[in-house]
């Protein structure tokens, strides 16, 4: 009789299907649907429970669609892409309700402020090559003083984060991160300048750590109440996966096959010896933590995917596959479900037992 497996049934629970190679991922606020956008430019929005396809936007955006973002309330999708525009649509019957020119060729950034910021409400922040700009709920501008607030000449966005609660921006160039807090009139920018190229970075959910993954296969760590610099070296390839626990002990990072795990408490992690998480045979390309649970959803460019519970003896605790390399993983909201994409175009919602 065969040994059991010692790996949790994984289970998949519905497909969808876009034209071209899938560029974002996102689950509405309540986790009743899912997005899914491509770089044809269709938009796809999904029935969570049942994997009906509510809405198709066959071309949100001429060129491709590089971001999207849900509003707070869940009842609007924001969406940006490579023919300079982002958009606002109506997640109930689908329409465009704004849609306004990026300020760049490429505008690949989009993030919603999870706390509404004074009388303006919720801000969506958007990076679009060296610009970035600050829209209200119903698509218009935030103001000038807004939008001027941090100056980027000749610097590109990398990466955009609401962060310390869900006032304070968080801003990446290739060569600084500057943060500002949008519910204080004047607020002074902090900035953390690195002398390596910032491809993303991740804040810590405490708000004490900020690290970044860097063109020379780095990672960088601040601790952002002392500014206390730290680096940590030696990856196999850039790195593009940045994963937060929810308690902010435990980050996991991309740059190579295998998966770091570091301990950031006490001190930090500069100096310590990672987990290594083995398994994946090809690159590393998606990586994130459940929001209220501590499994670590992993993707590769081969297809698989893995779940893992890092601080538990056996460690990986289920494995699945899709037909072409991932390119993006979601838990949703209540973490029961794990949406993942593929280059192919896959839309796939998969369950742990």
């Amino acid at each position: 009789m065969p040994a059991p497996s010692p790996f949790r049934p994984i289970a998949f629970v519905w497909n969808g299907k876009l034209e071209d190679f899938n560029t974002s991922l996102a689950w509405s606020p309540g986790g009743k649907r899912l997005a899914a956008a491509s770089v044809s430019g269709q938009v796809a929005i999904y029935d969570a429970a049942e994997g009906k396809a509510i809405h198709l936007i066959e071309q949100a955006h001429a060129d491709g669609c590089d971001a999207i973002a849900w509003r707070p309330d869940g009842n609007a999708l924001a969406t940006a892409g490579r023919d300079g525009t982002w958009k606002l649509w109506d997640t109930e019957d689908g329409k465009l309700l704004a849609e306004h020119e990026a300020g760049a060729l490429w505008a690949e950034h989009l993030a919603w402020s999870p706390r509404p910021i004074g009388e303006r409400g919720h801000l969506l922040a958007l990076g679009a090559g060296n610009t970035l700009s600050l829209w209200t709920e119903t698509g218009t501008p935030a103001g000038e003083a807004s939008g001027e607030a941090i100056k980027l000449p000749k610097k590109t966005v990398t990466d955009l984060a609401w962060i310390m609660g869900g006032t304070s921006l968080a801003v990446a160039t290739s060569t600084e991160i500057i943060v500002r807090d949008h519910a204080v009139e004047n607020d002074t920018p902090r900035v953390f300048r690195s002398r390596d190229p910032i491809l993303n970075m991740a804040f810590s959910p405490s708000g004490k750590w900020l690290m970044t993954g860097n063109q020379d296969c780095s990672v960088h760590v601040w601790n952002t109440d002392s500014g206390t610099e730290m680096h940590m070296r030696g990856f196999a390839a850039k790195v593009r996966q940045l994963a937060w626990h929810r308690n902010s002990r435990w980050l996991a990072t991309g740059g190579g096959l295998a998966i770091s795990v570091w301990d950031c408490s006490g001190r930090g992690p500069e100096g310590r010896t990672p987990l290594l998480l083995e398994w994946h045979a090809d690159q590393l390309s998606a990586l994130q933590y459940q929001p209220e649970g501590d499994w670590l959803a992993s993707g590769a460019r081969d297809g698989s995917i893995a779940i893992w519970s890092p601080t538990q003896r056996q460690n990986q605790i289920s494995r699945a596959k899709i037909s072409s390399g991932v390119t993006r993983v979601a838990w949703s909201p209540d973490g029961k479900l794990l949406a993942a994409t593929g280059e192919g175009g896959e839309v796939q919602v998969l369950a742990v037992e």
